[in-house]
């Protein structure tokens, strides 16, 4: 099962404090929900984990991420990921392009991802898991936006907790039903 997203956000710090915090991986994976970073092999090559968790289904997988672009002058940024369940029963693969603009007060980040899944996280179906993406991406952001605050504050990072926070699957499941509903039978089908 493969989900795209492509987002754009905006976050109150400057492109290359923006830059410098993208392309370190020990201060970016403290933003990214249940992510921990286990081993360094060099700049561009790094081995991890990731917890996930949708209602009562808990994925663990260990992985490998490798920047595949880092580019400074245009700050344009690509990274594939992959990963297998630990339990044996699937895997994951990622890839991710990001790109900064600057503005006066302000960065903006594009980001393109797609992610496929096998094995029990994708038996949700292709919906729950965009539901599941979009929420782990709103954490991101704001665990990211987080951090950057506490660097331009403090001038240091203050780690952001990166344990995996249970997605409540049956709010989601409601959200996917109610939006299939309007989507057919269009106003009438909103439930009060």
């Amino acid at each position: 099962m493969k989900v795209k997203a492509d987002k754009k956000f905006l976050v109150n710090a400057d492109i290359d404090s923006v830059w410098t915090v993208l392309t370190n991986p020990e201060k970016i994976v403290v933003c990214v929900p249940g992510a921990q970073l286990t081993e360094t092999i060099d700049e561009d090559h790094f081995k991890g984990k990731v917890t996930i968790k949708i209602g009562p289904v808990t994925a663990k997988f260990n992985g490998d991420v490798e920047f595949t672009q880092r580019d400074s002058s245009t700050y344009e940024l690509s990274m594939e990921g992959k990963g297998a369940d630990i339990s044996g029963k699937g895997g994951a693969t990622m890839n991710m392009e990001l790109s900064l603009n600057a503005h006066e007060t302000f960065t903006e980040i594009s980001c393109i991802m797609t992610v496929s899944i096998t094995g029990r996280i994708a038996q949700f179906g292709s919906r729950m898991i965009e539901a599941v993406n979009n929420k782990l991406f709103e954490q991101f952001i704001q665990n990211f936006s987080n951090l950057l605050t506490q660097e331009n504050e403090r001038g240091n990072v203050d780690e952001v907790p990166s344990e995996a926070e249970p997605v409540k699957a049956a709010s989601l499941v409601g959200s996917i039903i109610v939006s299939e509903l309007k989507r057919k039978f269009g106003k009438k089908a909103e439930l009060e």
